[in-house]
C-alpha cells in the first residue's frame, strides 16, 4: 500500500487504503489474502461508483497529546479518468475534481484553488497531483488499475483477525503491516465485499498518529452526468501558484 504525504490548505480525501499487521512470525494469511483479492476485484469491476466517508485524523502536538480532527467526504468516481470529492470538517472545506487531464482543488476556507495538468488515468493523475500539492489522499489504492497490487505494495504481513461488525453490518476484520505503517481493514461479509472501515497508524511520525475512516452508502453506477465532473471556481477565488517540491520534480511516475 502506498502512502503519499502532502500538505496544503485541504488535506484529506480519505479515498485510499490498506496494508497490514498479523501475528508474529506469519506472512500473508491465505484467508486474509483471499478477502483482499475479492474486495479488489469487486472495486476493479466498477465502471462508476459513489461513496461517503467519515474520518478521524490524529494530529500529534509537540507535547505528545493527540487531537482528532473529523471530516466527511462525498465521492463520485467514473473510470478511467473522472473523480469528484466534496470534503468538509474541522479543518477542511473544499472540492477535488479530476476531469480527464485536468485536476483542480478548491479550498473554501482560503478561497484559493489550483489547476494542474495531469496524466488522464485516475491512478497516475492522483499520484501526480498529490505529489505536487503535498496532500494526503487516502483512497488511491481503491482507484488503481490493479487495486490488489496497489494495496499489497510494501505489505509484510496480513492476518485475518475474525468476524466483526460495522454500523450493524457483519464484516471481516483484517490486520496488515508494513515496515513503517500498520493498517486494519473491515470488509463487508455480505453479497458485495465493500470496504467498510479503515484504520491506519503511521509509525514514522511523532506519537504514531492514527487515521480512522468509515465508508457508507457504496453505490455502483452506470455513470454520472458530465456536469458532475465540471468545476468552475467561484468568482472571488484566487488561483494559487504550485511550486513543485524538489523530490517530485520531473515526470510523474505512472
Amino acid at each position: 500500500m502506498r502512502n503519499r504525504s502532502l500538505a496544503a490548505a485541504m488535506a484529506v480525501l480519505c479515498l485510499t487504503l490498506l496494508a497490514a499487521p498479523a501475528q508474529a512470525g506469519t506472512a500473508i494469511d491465505p484467508k486474509a489474502d483471499a478477502l483482499l483479492r475479492a474486495m479488489a476485484s469487486h472495486l476493479q469491476s466498477l465502471a462508476a461508483f459513489s461513496v461517503t466517508e467519515k474520518s478521524l485524523v490524529d494530529r500529534v502536538f509537540p507535547n505528545g497529546q493527540k487531537v482528532a480532527f473529523a471530516h466527511a467526504t462525498a465521492i463520485k468516481v467514473a473510470r478511467p479518468d473522472k473523480l469528484r470529492a466534496e470534503a468538509a470538517g474541522d479543518n477542511v472545506a473544499g472540492t477535488w475534481v479530476q476531469n480527464g487531464p485536468v485536476f483542480q482543488v478548491y479550498d473554501a476556507k482560503s478561497k484559493t484553488y489550483v489547476s494542474l495538468d495531469v496524466p488522464p488515468r485516475l491512478e497516475a493523475a492522483l499520484d501526480a497531483a498529490l505529489a505536487r500539492l503535498r496532500l494526503v489522499g487516502p483512497m488511491v489504492d481503491f482507484l488503481a488499475a490493479d487495486p490488489y497490487k496497489s494495496m499489497m505494495e510494501g505489505v509484510l504481513e496480513a492476518a485475518y483477525i475474525g468476524p466483526s461488525e460495522v454500523g450493524g453490518r457483519p464484516c471481516h476484520h483484517l490486520a496488515l503491516r508494513q515496515l513503517t505503517r500498520d493498517f486494519e481493514l473491515w470488509i463487508d461479509a455480505g453479497k458485495a465485499p465493500w470496504p467498510l472501515r479503515l484504520a491506519a497508524t503511521d509509525k514514522t511520525l511523532h506519537g504514531d498518529p492514527r487515521t480512522l475512516v468509515e465508508y457508507a452508502d457504496w453505490k455502483a453506477a452506470p455513470g454520472f452526468p458530465a456536469k458532475t465532473f465540471a468545476f468552475t471556481p467561484p468568482a472571488e477565488a484566487v488561483r494559487a501558484k504550485v511550486v513543485t517540491p524538489p523530490a517530485a520534480a520531473g515526470t510523474p511516475k505512472p
